[in-house]
């Protein structure tokens, strides 16, 4: 495995961790459910995602260094989370508050 697939990885797991330690500052009754399964599935995705996506930057003109690979995978969820929001939801009918509208 290259080197920085591993790396943007590790970053990707940053993000996880660093999210999980904001936890302290939140109320005990405001934090979530540690043992649900769903709480601790971006631990895996993100990571993978990170990789990935450094990958796909990672081209033979364009070498990565170690610390943009950790940076394509520290941004990976917000550039994921970005990459679906570009195209918006339009639907279908839009729903109106007024029938005589």
């Amino acid at each position: 495995m290259d080197e920085h697939i591993l790396i943007a990885a590790v970053g990707g797991l940053i993000y996880n961790v660093l999210q999980l330690l904001e936890l302290q500052r939140k109320p005990r009754d405001e934090r979530p459910d540690l043992k649900d399964f769903f709480y601790w599935l971006p631990f895996l995705v993100w990571p993978l995602l990170g990789g990935f996506l450094a990958y796909v930057y990672e081209t033979p003109s364009t070498p990565l260094n170690k610390i943009l690979s950790l940076h394509i995978g520290i941004a990976s969820p917000l550039i994921i989370r970005q990459m679906c929001h570009v195209l918006p939801i339009i639907p279908t009918r839009l729903p109106l508050k007024d029938e005589n509208q």
